[in-house]
Parts: structure tokens; sequence; C-alpha cells
């Protein structure tokens, strides 16, 4: 019987078709996970033939659009050591969970192939200002369409994009304050909920070519489904900062 990882991987489904692509990347790995499940809200597309082809994949439907928090909620019914959070559009190199394990232990931290560093008095840290600002501030960020998720070193960051892996028992930090919002900004409200409630950081690992990379597609993410490309998607976001920092004790790298 073929080892797999103490790891739980979250997918969603909603009207990106990558789902067979995810799945194929996850049985792939190095270390594939002991759990692999499917939210999809609402029916946008169907994916009866996916589940077909792996019975093993646990699937989870609504008829609501629960958003980017039902994975967090859901998550809390994993028995796994680890859990895994993946954005629809991304596609990891089959020794990502490996690295992913290893890095969570050693730094004892969120893991993501790419994020933020929020610059000092900034609550608007995804809009570019200039040249230079996104070497500095999007770490581990693809630099051209047909490029991959890459990073020189080890990097601490503010907060993670698209992909979160975490010891599941985090999960308690993470609803130990309520949301701003439902509408966004998962991902920073799971950062700065584990930095406040657990000393917990985020990391973006080491990633020197698409062989160890942590999204080998970041193309996907540019698609007309992009959330990043909807009106008011920064505001909002700057909102849920600007409230972590100032009333609840948030305190980013650069602060």
């Amino acid at each position: 019987m073929e080892n797999k990882a103490d790891v739980t991987v979250i997918l969603t489904v909603w009207k990106r078709n990558h789902l067979k692509e995810q799945i194929e990347a996850l049985l792939m790995q190095t270390i594939p996970p002991a759990q692999i499940w499917v939210i999809q809200c609402m029916q946008h597309l169907s994916i009866k033939e996916a589940l077909r082809e792996y019975p093993q994949v646990k699937f989870f439907q609504s008829d609501e659009d629960l958003k980017y928090f039902s994975r967090f909620s859901i998550g809390i019914h994993s028995r796994s050591e680890f859990t895994w959070v993946l954005d629809d559009d991304i596609i990891p190199a089959s020794g990502w969970i490996e690295k992913c394990i290893s890095t969570c232990r050693r730094y004892n931290a969120i893991v993501s192939s790419n994020g933020r560093i929020i610059p000092r008095d900034d609550f608007h840290p995804e809009k570019v200002k200039g040249a230079g600002y996104t070497e500095k501030y999007f770490i581990g960020d693809s630099t051209s369409r047909d490029s991959v998720n890459l990073c020189d070193q080890d990097s601490r960051i503010d907060f993670p994009c698209s992909s979160y892996f975490f010891r599941t028992e985090w999960l308690k930090f993470f609803w130990g304050i309520w949301p701003l919002t439902l509408e966004t900004a998962e991902d920073i409200h799971f950062a700065a909920t584990c930095q406040i409630l657990g000393g917990i950081s985020v990391m973006v690992p080491r990633q020197l070519s698409e062989s160890d990379s942590g999204n080998v597609k970041p193309a996907y993410s540019l698609d007309e489904h992009a959330s990043w490309k909807r009106c008011g998607f920064s505001e909002a976001r700057a909102e849920v900062i600007r409230c972590f920092i100032t009333e609840k004790g948030w305190k980013p790298l650069l602060w």
C-alpha cells in the first residue's frame, strides 16, 4: 500500500473546469493526500464524469453560493493532521505536498506558493504602485502569463494567495474572530487570525523551477472568473486589512 500524507485536500468547483487536472496533480504527488474533498456551490458545471472516474473523492454540493469561507467551515470536519485548501486555478508540481509538510513543521506556518507583504501605512497592498513594487511585495508570483510561481528562498509574508496548507487545528483561530465580511478576504482573515490568536506566521517556500513550484498554471487565474478583476475587490479587502490592523491588533511584517 502506498504511503499517503496525513492531509485532507479541499477543492472547489464554480465556473472553472480544472477539476480533473487538479485531482490528477494530487494523485501524482510524491506523497499523495489521504483525502480529497470537493465542494461544488451551484451547478455551473457538470462534474459527474470526474466523480465517476475518481470514486475515492468525497463530494459536497450546495445549491447556495457559499463562496470562499465555506472551505474553512467544511475543513473543521477534517480528521487529518494537515489540511490544504486550493483555489480552482491551482495546479501543483509533484513534490508540493511533501514540501508543504516540511515547511509547515519547520516554521510553524501556513504555507502558500505565493502571497503578499503589506507596505507600511498602505491598506491596498494588491494595487501595484510603480517600478519594483511587484518584486518587493508580491512574493512567489509568476512574472508572465507562461511562467510559474517561483521564489528564490523561503520567505515570510503577511498573507497567502490561492492555496493554504496548514495544521487542521489552526481552524480554531480562523473562527476565533468573526469575519468582517463573508464576501472576500478569507486569505487575509486566515493569516491575521492565526497570527493574533496563535502566533502563526505565513511562508512561501523556495521554488526554483517548474518541477518544484506550488502552481505551474498561474495563467488560469487570468480568466474572466478571476475575483481580483471584480469591481470593488481591492476596496473591500482594504477594509478587512484596516480592521485587523487598527482594531484587532494584527502586526504585519513592516508595521
